[in-house]
């Protein structure tokens, strides 16, 4: 009976983390705000260098693996958790992961960018594919190029 008793006690013990978890998990938190402009993820760092996007896909064989600042307007929103965006310029799209679901932004974010994180070239398998165009993306590309952001600071 005692050990019934404490099974039961540990089994709602971990419901009520998973649910606390849970509930936590897709809080959209302003980090700061400068200038108006709101922050997610990481205290904003300012980069050494930074690069509209377009100019950075146009240049990609440069830029692939570094560190920088990116611009652009954000053009699609994850519609489920508002865990990634499409930055884009004049055509050209990067998808913006926010560092594997580490923060997120509003699902209705809309207007200009600037992200800090790592520019990278993926094949995407159907799978993912079919993943992302369920959330909002549209129709995605075998070949895209992703960001992974530290953080996000959005102009509204």
């Amino acid at each position: 009976m005692k050990n019934l008793i404490l099974l039961l006690s540990m089994l709602g013990s971990q419901i009520v983390i998973a649910n606390e978890h849970e509930g936590n998990e897709d809080k959209v938190v302003v980090t700061e705000v400068i200038d108006g402009a709101k922050v997610y993820g990481n205290k904003w760092q300012q980069a050494e260098e930074t690069m509209n996007i377009e100019k950075a896909i146009e240049e990609h064989e440069m830029v692939l693996g570094e560190t920088m600042v990116f611009t652009g307007n954000i053009s699609k929103v994850c519609q489920k958790r508002g865990c990634w965006m499409m930055l884009e310029s004049n055509g050209k799209i990067a998808r913006v992961d926010f560092n594997h679901h580490s923060f997120f932004i509003p699902k209705d974010t809309q207007g200009t960018a600037e992200v800090y994180g790592v520019l990278h070239s993926k094949t995407m398998s159907e799978e993912m594919k079919k993943h992302l165009e369920s959330e909002g993306a549209g129709k995605i590309a075998e070949k895209v190029y992703e960001i992974t952001a530290t953080s996000v600071k959005i102009k509204s």
